[in-house]
């Protein structure tokens, strides 16, 4: 009886693998299988031509992920997440995928936005870059640094000040672009600049620095190790018109960008080919900045803190007609249909 009940357990163990990998297959097809007709076929997405906010847009293009759910997505870059925020209030387009910082400032304006998904935890990419002479916070006391105000570059040096006791009473800051910043750092005219990637990797490689401190890691001597400063998320949003409109559209976009994460978590040597090729970066450059993000879509309490201490800091600058609790303008049902356990928050 023995031996028979062991294959007979074997025999169900089977049946039940079948049965679940079954169930994954016919709750794909639901969302953006075969008969299932989306409102829209044709989609333009905007994003900046940049490996924090972009991966998974390209990596399904790529891949074909979009073109298996249905949809022919065309990417448009935008210089700045200001300016893909305009094109959005403009109505040139609906959906696209930026920072914390722009898509707050234009849910705050306000403007009836929602987040579908997070694309990324960037806070890693969010770097201050040093010469070497500067060797803790401290030393930029009566120093300049570079800094875009109003955006995560500003936010992530008052992070710095508050975290190491630096006063920003005794430090110029100098507001300009990430271009300017990179350029007046390589010619020495700025000792320190608060950057992100890929800029933080152009300032240390063609202006001799380093890194002093990312929004995860201390890297000043006899602190050095994960210090989480400053949290940053990279979003996929679009306007509530058009969430409510083309709810299979949205589902099928989701579905692909999932397919994208997978990709990357399965074949990371195969999305930095990719992603250097589409940013016209080297490979080596690409892989480093790969590593201090964390592509994930999951929506949870993490990223809900992190994207509402964003909003009180911005609300603090007057950049925001008034604070909204970040839950308000996240609709999560999206997303639960394509992978529930995305969805970490209530």
């Amino acid at each position: 009886m023995t031996p028979r009940t062991g294959r007979a357990r074997i025999g169900w163990s089977a049946l039940n693998g079948a049965v679940g990998v079954l169930a994954v297959v016919l709750s794909a097809l639901m969302i953006v299988g075969p008969g299932i007709a989306l409102e829209m076929t044709t989609l333009v997405i905007g994003t900046a031509k940049d490996p924090n906010l972009g991966t998974e847009l390209v990596i399904a293009r790529e891949k074909g992920y979009f073109k298996a759910v249905g949809l022919d997505v065309e990417l448009k870059y935008f210089p700045s997440g200001g300016d893909l925020s305009a094109a959005i209030v403009g109505g040139s387009l609906a959906i696209g995928s930026s920072g914390s910082t722009p898509t707050t400032t234009l849910r705050g304006a306000p403007f009836p936005i929602k987040i579908l998904a997070q694309m990324s935890d960037i806070s890693g990419a969010q770097q201050i870059i040093v010469k070497p002479e500067i060797r803790r916070p401290e030393d930029l006391h009566g120093k300049r640094i570079g800094m875009l105000k109003g955006t995560s570059s500003e936010i992530m040096v008052d992070s710095m000040a508050k975290a190491y006791g630096v006063d920003l009473g005794k430090v110029e800051r100098v507001s300009m672009g990430p271009t300017e910043m990179l350029s007046g750092f390589i010619r020495g005219d700025l000792p320190a600049v608060s950057l992100w990637e890929p800029h933080s990797t152009r300032a240390r490689k063609g202006g001799s620095g380093r890194i002093l401190l990312s929004g995860t890691t201390s890297y000043v001597p006899g602190r050095e190790g994960p210090d989480r400063i400053y949290g940053d998320h990279s979003t996929l949003f679009a306007t509530e018109d058009f969430i409510r409109k083309n709810p299979k559209t949205v589902r099928a976009v989701l579905e692909a960008l999932a397919r994208a994460v997978d990709y990357v978590e399965k074949d990371p040597t195969g999305a930095t080919a990719v992603l250097a090729n589409e940013f016209g970066m080297p490979a080596d450059d690409m892989r480093e900045i790969m590593k201090v993000n964390r592509y994930q879509m999951v929506i949870d309490q993490v990223m809900v803190d992190d994207l509402n201490r964003i909003a009180e800091f911005l609300f603090s600058l007057g950049k925001l007609k008034s604070k909204q609790p970040v839950t308000e303008w996240i609709d999560t049902a999206p997303l639960r249909e394509v992978r529930p356990e995305w969805v970490r928050i209530k």
